[in-house]
């Protein structure tokens, strides 16, 4: 009888711990490049969102010759809470805890609330109040409104639940906004009102130099203003050099206002002041590091809840003052090293970080008057 023990089955642990490590190895290879194939992916639906909000300002431009303003500001003439040095349209009442009580809330319809229409939202569009503030009970249906064209897959905070609570400074949670990531150039002028602040010749220009009592209106040199709408005519650069709309980045604490698409105001769905660096001009270019590089109100409530130096790693530095107000944002992305960014022509290109701010200035200025290129790091997907 054979008695010879039959063939040996199976691995050894040797051969099995090889095995697993050649396993590792080759997902630790894959890995980057099935993440580099998802971020193609979100950043082409990023940029297809850019280009349907082209096509819905183009559309706008269309029915009514002009494009929208960036907010619709309501209420008498004058800014009473900015001591004739702040003008309309940067004072949040209802983030302070002024509204509604002592002060009635005076943010209205803002650009991306009137272009719901041509967005093919149409029935949501319906059901917005324009007599009545963005925060009446009557607006809520659209504020809180999670619309994926205004959403870059690669932010995050911007999906659903990521809500910005507005009175969250006054201790409250009856007022939400959801989060976007599509901001209207305003202008990058200087943080001066031209004819009020001494020597300003490059700022923000206001209907009345009585800000207290009179001012009803704010423009820079982009594309819209406060209670200002503007024509494609006026913008003498050219459309194919003009940035109509930043790409943003959403808030990462309930009391961030940035990317609140519905709200009016720098951070929320407007860029402001985002072109030049030095003084108290401290937001130039995109994605910019600056540890006060965003003005907005609840920036001191953001670092002391996640502490500066986080707030600072995760890229959404802002300035702690005194009194908080919404007047400086800059354009932001999750994307590697750049921006997208809609020109006024529809066009989408993918801009660096690293891009001259020479460049960067002029070409969110719809007067300038500087040859320049824009040198994109590659056109939109």
């Amino acid at each position: 009888m054979n008695t010879s023990r039959a063939g040996r089955h199976g691995f050894t642990l040797i051969e099995l711990l090889v095995a697993i490590a050649i396993i590792a190895v080759l997902i630790a290879l894959l890995l980057p490049a099935v993440q580099q194939a998802r971020e193609a992916a979100r950043r082409i639906s990023c940029v297809n969102n850019l280009r349907q909000i082209g096509i819905a300002l183009h559309n706008y431009h269309d029915a009514y010759l002009v494009l929208p303003p960036a907010v619709v500001w309501s209420g008498p003439p004058g800014e009473p809470l900015g001591i004739n040095e702040w003008p309309v349209g940067v004072i949040d009442r209802v983030a302070l805890g002024l509204a509604p009580g002592s002060e009635a809330d005076r943010t209205n319809a803002n650009w991306l609330v009137l272009l719901l229409p041509m967005l093919d939202h149409a029935p949501l569009s319906q059901n917005f109040n324009p007599l009545l503030p963005i925060s009446a009970a009557e607006n809520k249906l659209v504020r809180t409104a999670e619309l994926p064209v205004l959403k870059c897959p690669s932010d995050g905070y911007s999906q659903s639940g990521y809500y910005y609570q507005r009175d969250f400074l006054a201790g409250t949670d009856t007022n939400r906004y959801a989060r976007g990531n599509y901001g209207m150039n305003s202008g990058p002028d200087r943080n001066c009102i031209n004819g009020v602040s001494a020597g300003c010749t490059d700022g923000f220009t206001v209907d009345s130099l009585d800000l207290l009592n009179k001012n009803m209106t704010l423009i820079g040199s982009g594309i819209g203003g406060v209670n200002v709408s503007i024509s494609l005519a006026s913008v003498t650069i050219g459309t194919s050099n003009m940035v109509a709309v930043d790409e943003i980045r959403a808030g990462i604490h309930p009391a961030d206002p940035r990317g609140a698409w519905a709200l009016g105001f720098a951070g929320a769905s407007i860029t402001a002041r985002h072109g030049i660096q030095g003084g108290n001009n401290d937001d130039g270019g995109p994605d910019n590091m600056d540890v006060s590089a965003d003005d907005i109100v609840g920036c001191d409530a953001i670092n002391r809840a996640l502490s500066n130096s986080t707030v600072n790693r995760l890229g959404m530095s802002c300035l702690q003052t005194s009194f908080e107000t919404n007047n400086q944002a800059t354009a932001r992305s999750r994307h590697y090293s750049g921006v997208n960014q809609l020109l006024l022509d529809g066009s989408v290109h993918f801009v660096s970080d690293s891009v001259d701010l020479n460049v960067w200035y002029n070409m969110h200025k719809r007067d300038s008057t500087a040859t320049f290129e824009i040198v994109v790091q590659e056109k939109g997907l």
